[in-house]
């Protein structure tokens, strides 16, 4: 059964990357003609036989001995190697005024031998089909007067002589463009189930719903970074009268669907969170606070990442008290929260980066906190820690709810899967993904 599920799975897979598969076949197929038929020069090949007799007669016309005769034949193998010799090549280039070094000739000729026979074959390959029957000729013209002069014998005879080919022996294009195809088919299909089972990055709505069974409330389109800094920070938030651009539209999109899963008249307080830093909470926290602030809903921003706080830098706010000045006890509510120039939205920097930062969310102050200011506002959106910390666990059970963000360039799959765990197994109400960071190509379309 398990077989067959594993194969059920992989056949789905292919089938949902079949168009994939089937371009990228098509790409290699066509790349496979355009090489064979326009790039790839024809090789033609031509072959000489060659007999070496068994019965040797000397020149003074004695024959040779058993043993001799024996002798004879182990020289095929000798035979062989001196029709590549430098003796012999030399003189077939010379002779035939080859545009060729003697070395790209020993290349081009191939001898085949048999044990069980007295033949040798000289096979030369060419671009021209005349010129590898002509060069294989005079190799073995040039061999047999070679050995009559060097060895003093007489045992070679040319069998048959090598004439021009008429179909070339290289590129074979039937071979050539199955090949192509074949080659196409297994890289594109193992792409897509290496894509599936080994990259385990998650970028797009489909494939995070499906491995995480959470629904994706928005996709952030892919915004240009900018560095640290007031102004820095500032530049990648949603501007008071930016309306119809996609990155407006993907939040009011987040805020109508949060809006409707905390339905309820009361004031909500939801912790935005990711599994690792640099993924986009910081920024989809800020940006949801001013969605919601837009919508004519008073908001307070708080940043609870009392390890590496974003928050003065997001919004440019110098203040120095924050949530760990009300949390140890040195300051008031009213003492920490500071406008800002978008109308409705208030925010809660950091503060002084304590010692012990769980210690102090996982306090009965933060809930004091939390409760005071659901006196005072109807949107409470909190910038948790990722959750390489055990800092948003603390704050998990303190909030009405919990996005989760995911970076389609970076989170991975099991990474996610594993906080996500986490935090339902401290009974967290999860609303849902922000898959932030969407590649151009996968960015919602608008009409209008």
């Amino acid at each position: 059964m398990e077989q067959s599920f594993n194969y059920q799975a992989i056949m789905k897979e292919l089938k949902n990357g079949s168009k994939f598969i089937v371009l990228t076949t098509l790409f290699t197929t066509i790349l496979g003609v355009l090489i064979t038929f326009y790039w790839l020069s024809p090789v033609y090949d031509s072959k000489t036989d060659l007999l070496v007799n068994g019965t040797v007669v000397k020149e003074n016309g004695e024959d040779l001995s058993l043993n001799e005769v024996e002798i004879s034949i182990r020289l095929i193998e000798t035979y062989s190697i001196m029709i590549k010799s430098d003796r012999i090549t030399d003189k077939v280039v010379d002779k035939l005024d080859l545009n060729i070094s003697k070395e790209e000739l020993v290349k081009q000729t191939r001898v085949v031998t048999n044990e069980n026979s007295q033949i040798i074959s000289i096979i030369v390959e060419s671009l021209n089909a005349e010129e590898a029957a002509d060069t294989a000729n005079e190799v073995a013209t040039t061999f047999k007067q070679e050995v009559k002069k060097v060895m003093k014998v007489d045992n070679v005879h040319v069998l048959s002589y090598a004439s021009p080919s008429e179909k070339p022996v290289r590129p074979n294009k039937v071979i050539n463009i199955l090949l192509s195809m074949v080659i196409g088919f297994i890289l594109s299909a193992t792409w897509v189930l290496y894509r599936k089972h080994f990259d385990m990055k998650l970028i797009s709505i489909h494939e995070v719903e499906e491995a995480l069974s959470l629904p994706v409330l928005s996709g952030i389109p892919h915004i240009k970074k900018s560095k640290k800094g007031g102004a820095g920070f500032s530049q990648n938030l949603l501007k008071a009268g930016e309306i119809h651009s996609p990155l407006a539209e993907a939040y009011r999109s987040l805020r109508t669907i949060v809006q409707y899963k905390t339905k309820s008249n009361a004031p909500s307080a939801l912790m935005v969170t990711s599994k690792h830093p640099n993924e986009g909470k910081s920024l989809t926290s800020a940006n949801l606070a001013i969605v919601m602030a837009l919508d004519n809903k008073k908001t307070v921003y708080i940043d609870c990442d009392l390890r590496r706080p974003d928050g003065q830098f997001i919004f440019g706010v110098s203040i120095r008290k924050g949530v760990t000045s009300y949390l140890e006890g040195y300051s008031t509510m009213k003492e920490i929260v500071t406008g800002t120039h978008i109308p409705n939205l208030s925010v809660i920097v950091a503060g002084i980066i304590p010692p012990n930062p769980t210690e102090l969310l996982s306090s009965k102050r933060m809930d004091q906190l939390i409760q005071e200011l659901k006196k005072e506002y109807e949107h409470i959106i909190i910038d948790s820690p990722p959750m390489v910390v055990s800092d948003s666990l603390a704050l998990a059970n303190k909030v009405d709810g919990c996005i989760f963000v995911v970076n389609a360039q970076r989170s991975k799959r099991d990474e996610v899967t594993d906080g996500i765990q986490q935090l339902q197994q401290v009974q967290t109400e999860i609303l849902g993904i922000v898959l932030n960071e969407i590649a151009h190509s996968k960015k919602v379309q608008y009409y209008y």
